[in-house]
């Protein structure tokens, strides 16, 4: 990218998209990829990482928790306008307890694929 560029969110090309999330790439560079992502309301995502990639997130709409930790145990709450940042190689879930969609702007910063599946700390309760 040498010049401004606008995307709209009908220009959004799909991208690994799974059953529990839906994702739109927005932008992507050598080491940065930056995607729209929305975990429909009532659902639980399964337990992954990003290898070697930060994470930084901004949610736009919605409200979800966020589980981490060795046992999984640990949780935060992320809202409309939050701003989230994930060390590389954390394993998580998202999990959506409302009706509505959870959306969320990510930038993955670093190498290695955006998103690796895990069996995670704990067997998956979706």
């Amino acid at each position: 990218m040498n010049d401004v560029t606008v995307r709209t969110q009908a220009s959004l090309e799909k991208s690994d998209e799974t059953a529990d999330v839906s994702r739109h790439t927005i932008f992507e560079t050598e080491d940065t990829i930056v995607v729209q992502s929305r975990v429909a309301g009532g659902m639980t995502t399964g337990w992954h990482h990003n290898s070697d990639r930060h994470v930084y997130g901004y949610v736009v709409a919605g409200h979800a928790r966020l589980e981490y930790g060795p046992a999984g145990d640990d949780s935060v709450a992320l809202d409309a306008g939050d701003f989230v940042y994930v060390p590389p190689q954390t394993i998580r879930r998202v999990v959506n307890p409302t009706t509505e969609d959870w959306v969320i702007v990510i930038s993955f910063v670093g190498t290695g694929p955006p998103a690796i599946p895990v069996a995670g700390p704990r067997p998956d309760t979706k």
